[in-house]
């Protein structure tokens, strides 16, 4: 699934021609950084973003509410935003500057990083190159070199334009050490549009794709992630994959019970400070890679 900032499509209009209206909504399009320049570029997070640039972008390929900030208002605000509802309302999309605008905010904010100091705090390590220290980074079963200017998979597989931003997030927002206390995404602040998502597209769709077969289910979860034993007995089959060295997700596993009108369901489970980790929407991405690696079949 294309997960975090899965854009709509670009620069274009549901259907054939674009006649003139459409042509005059398209010169005066919002962009992201148009709008993030109202914002109070603090990345306060109390939108529930990692930063300003972030939440600029998700208002303007609309995936997130503009009232989600507590510090946007006045006149100056109100004719962008008319502009904005308007393009929406035509299906004018921003997918390609979108995408490209937020890697080249993430970049810039790579480079304010100093490799050799936080790569101890990601659980990563230091590389010196010719042109200045990367990060050797574990990615689930992979081997990531990060640098200014790129990631890299040195493990030879394939790294999507998403799992970058979501890697340059984890990179730039820095971990911290886990409590040891895990909670549903229902536990976390600003969360409630993002259950729905979780449910339909991952804890939903492994339900359907193992019901019945926890045999298959563990042996798909040997490949990515570890079984863990908990206290709780009503409890099938618990994993955990290790995304990122400071970031660790469960997921819990009951199977179906037909004689008894038992449905198979699974559960997300995240350590009580994994936002001081990622924000929301790259959790959510996060979980999505899970799923998607275990419904690959063997």
């Amino acid at each position: 699934m294309d997960g975090i900032y899965r854009f709509h499509v670009s620069f274009s209009i549901h259907g054939a021609t674009l006649h003139s209206r459409e042509i005059g909504i398209m010169e005066k399009r919002v962009a992201p950084l148009e709008l993030y320049r109202c914002t109070p570029k603090t990345n306060c997070g109390e939108c529930g973003r990692p930063t300003c640039f972030a939440f600029a972008t998700l208002v303007v390929t609309g995936q997130q509410n503009v009232s989600a900030c507590p510090y946007l208002g006045g006149k100056e605000l109100e004719p962008l935003l008319e502009r904005l509802e308007e393009q929406l309302d035509r299906g004018v999309g921003v997918s390609r500057e979108g995408f490209e605008k937020t890697m080249e905010f993430l970049r810039g904010e790579i480079e304010k990083c100093d490799f050799r100091v936080v790569a101890k705090s990601l659980g990563a390590k230091v590389e010196e190159r010719a042109d200045g220290a990367g990060l050797v980074l574990p990615y689930f079963n992979d081997k990531l070199l990060v640098t200014r200017s790129d990631i890299e998979n040195l493990s030879g597989g394939d790294l999507s334009a998403w799992e970058k931003i979501l890697v340059f997030n984890y990179v730039i927002g820095g971990a911290s050490e886990p409590s040891g206390t895990w909670v549903g995404m229902e536990s976390l602040p600003n969360s409630v549009s993002k259950i729905k998502s979780l449910k339909a597209h991952c804890e939903e769709r492994l339900s359907r794709l193992y019901a019945g077969r926890i045999d298959s289910f563990s042996q798909a979860v040997s490949k990515w992630g570890r079984e863990v034993s908990l206290k709780d007995e009503g409890i099938d089959l618990a994993a955990q994959f290790a995304v990122f060295p400071k970031l660790a997700i469960r997921l819990l596993f009951w199977d179906e019970v037909q004689e008894e009108g038992y449905e198979c369901r699974v559960k997300f489970l995240f350590d009580s400070r994994v936002l001081q980790v990622l924000d929301l929407e790259s959790l959510l991405f996060a979980c999505e890679q899970i799923t998607d690696r275990l419904s690959v079949k063997r």
